[in-house]
């Protein structure tokens, strides 16, 4: 005869934090950072193709060492107050950090893109 519940408690299965665990964060950006690499495998290969490939690679690798690092933050405030899953604005504060900062890193990545495919132009132009 078997010992305890037949089937586990609904309190057991389903836990009413969140999951941080960093597998969870890797399975949305394994696929994103695999878009960019063959994105950019895709280009051609001109002399200087590679201010291309470093504009297309620059966005995405950006955002996901940006959300690498709310997943850390995320991660540290959880374990010192367990956050629920019904408190998303907690998730995104601590997610997204300071907006402020969150602003001008985007803006830097922004201008870098915008600088590389400016020089890309140039050097285009340039070389006729």
């Amino acid at each position: 005869m078997p010992r305890g519940p037949d089937r586990p408690s609904w309190k057991i299965a389903m836990s009413p934090f969140i999951n941080t665990a960093w597998p969870r964060f890797f399975i949305g950006a394994l696929p994103i950072a695999a878009f960019a690499i063959l994105l950019s495998s895709s280009m051609d290969a001109s002399p200087n193709g590679w201010l291309m490939q470093a504009t297309l690679l620059l966005v995405p690798f950006s955002t996901l060492v940006f959300l690498g690092l709310g997943w850390q933050r995320l991660r540290k405030a959880h374990a010192e107050y367990p956050i629920l899953k019904s408190e998303p604005q907690r998730m995104l504060a601590a997610l997204i950090g300071n907006v402020k900062v969150a602003a001008l890193w985007f803006g830097l990545t922004f201008a870098g893109m915008s600088a590389l495919m400016l020089a890309w132009v140039v050097l285009y132009n340039v070389a006729g």
